[in-house]
């Protein structure tokens, strides 16, 4: 059992590992540009790659795309609930309760752990995450909503040419497949090493706060995301997706939004950074009851 999960955590954590030891050592490392090759360039591809030629079922995508949806729904509600109770501003750390890291940890996670079933199914759920926090983050911390932040999210633009590809009959050209799939190949050891950077880079100030936020984070995950699975009647892969992507620490983007809209960024760094080490304890116990 532990080989299993060392086998499923170990390349995730080394790879991100490998970016907060490459930002701690002062060598040179653009997050800006690749962060924009990975979101702009490698994200679609592999989306594109992965849809098009993966046997899942076209339900399955919808369930899970259903199941992420209520989710973050289920987020947004009791986490503006939390926050009011506790006197908190909730355009402050709200995106940091409702958006989880569904990409950088939960694809290669979902990979591991299910195979290429596993990653079709944690795209699913990582997309529509990803239209959300696009579009509702900037929302959330400036009060003003922006359709403009969600249409320049360009994985959007590559679901339904890879759902025609795979459910009805379109065949892309193999010149096409072969370079969706090459560059689409980089990009999880990417996104982890940006990560890692990441990480490596904010602040650890005003920790009490960030702290309960990122045991609110993490705990209110694993509660929604076992909800969600029996409201819905999940079971086997789907499930097991589903509880994972559920459980994912904050996402980095949260930080960013932050920063750009000056919410107390210092003590969003300290949710991202303290979810994502509390999620190295929980995820492989979670994995044990998921597998098991």
């Amino acid at each position: 059992m532990f080989a299993e999960l060392l086998a499923i955590m170990a390349p995730v954590f080394a790879t991100a590992a490998v970016g907060y030891g490459w930002g701690k050592s002062g060598i040179g490392f653009d997050t800006e540009t690749v962060g924009r090759l990975v979101t702009n360039v490698g994200l679609p591809c592999m989306v594109f790659s992965t849809l098009s030629t993966l046997h899942v079922e076209l339900a399955a995508l919808g369930q899970i795309a259903f199941a992420a949806g209520l989710s973050i729904a289920a987020y947004l509600m009791i986490g503006g609930v939390i926050l009011r109770l506790s006197g908190l501003p909730v355009g402050h750390y709200l995106p940091s309760l409702s958006f989880a890291n569904a990409g950088n940890m939960g694809l290669p996670i979902c990979l591991f752990a299910f195979g290429e079933q596993g990653l079709a199914l944690g795209t699913g759920f990582f997309m529509v995450g990803a239209v959300a926090n696009t579009s509702l983050g900037p929302f959330i911390n400036s009060g003003k909503f922006s359709l403009a932040e969600a249409a320049r999210t360009p994985v959007i633009y590559v679901i339904l040419p890879a759902l025609l590809v795979r459910f009805y009959g379109f065949e892309a050209p193999l010149w096409i497949a072969n370079t969706t799939k090459l560059i689409g190949g980089m990009t999880i050891p990417l996104m982890l090493m940006l990560l890692g950077v990441s990480l490596s880079r904010v602040r650890r100030s005003t920790m009490w706060r960030g702290s309960a936020l990122a045991v609110l984070r993490v705990s209110m995950g694993l509660v929604v995301g076992w909800g969600v699975a029996g409201m819905l009647g999940a079971t086997g892969t789907l499930r097991g997706v589903l509880l994972l992507q559920t459980a994912m620490p904050t996402a980095v983007l949260n930080y960013v939004f932050a920063l750009r809209y000056h919410t107390d960024p210092e003590t969003v760094a300290g949710i991202v950074l303290q979810s994502t080490l509390l999620s190295m304890l929980v995820l492989p116990v979670l994995l044990v009851f998921i597998l098991h």
